[in-house]
């Protein structure tokens, strides 16, 4: 979750301005730069759907990116990091978390299509409505998605969990599925132990980025 300014010395956290740096290899080189000076929270501000923002991060931080705007694809993909939070305060484009290996994302609007493909651990959460065939070739790791969904959710998913609302899922869900589980949540209690615990944490922490969430139920669209 994100520091309070008294745990930072008062101070607002470092900002990068994305449409000043424009290459996304430059601006995820900066923010490495500031995670390695051991900033707990780091904000891009200004995303204009710019590709592979917070791609490639692999380290042991402990730290949130919250990134203002709209992002791109391949919002932090092949992430490892599991101290890493990435906080997207918009909408983003295909493929948001692809490759995911560990870590925590959260999209407060919508994702195009293919939103954890080939995702390979830590969790994904996407409050707005999602694209089609979210949870591709998903192996391991949690896939939350609360908004409407749409086609082919789960597409050839060998492992992992991937939720969705009952009544909102499109049509042929779990398509070649070969193992993992698709899991529709319509009464959290009635969820198996295991499962009612990884919703709640879920809830717990898409809730600390809306607070529309805090009983569980998914943010409008």
């Amino acid at each position: 979750m994100l520091p309070d300014l008294e745990a930072v010395g008062g101070q607002e956290p470092p900002s990068l301005f994305v449409p000043e740096i424009r290459d996304y290899q430059k601006i995820n080189a900066e923010l490495i730069a500031l995670l390695d000076r051991g900033h707990p929270w780091i904000r891009l501000e200004g995303a204009e759907g710019q590709r592979l923002l917070a791609s490639g991060l692999s380290g042991h931080w402990s730290a949130t990116i919250e990134i203002i705007g709209r992002t791109g694809p391949e919002l932090a993909a092949g992430m490892n990091a599991p101290g890493l939070t990435i906080v997207a305060r918009g909408s983003t484009a295909d493929g948001a978390g692809r490759g995911l290996i560990d870590g925590r994302i959260f999209v407060s609007g919508s994702a195009t299509d293919g939103a954890g493909y080939d995702q390979s651990g830590g969790l994904l959460v996407i409050a707005g409505a999602t694209g089609n065939r979210a949870g591709l070739r998903q192996s391991a790791g949690t896939i939350a998605l609360l908004g409407p969904i749409g086609r082919l959710a789960g597409d050839r998913q060998s492992g992992g969990i991937l939720f969705g609302r009952t009544g909102r899922l499109g049509p042929y869900p779990s398509r070649g599925q070969v193992g993992g589980r698709l899991i529709l949540v319509d009464s959290p209690e009635r969820l198996a132990d295991a499962d009612a615990r990884e919703w709640s944490r879920v809830i717990d922490f898409a809730s600390t980025w809306s607070s529309n969430l805090a009983t569980s139920e998914p943010e409008s669209t």
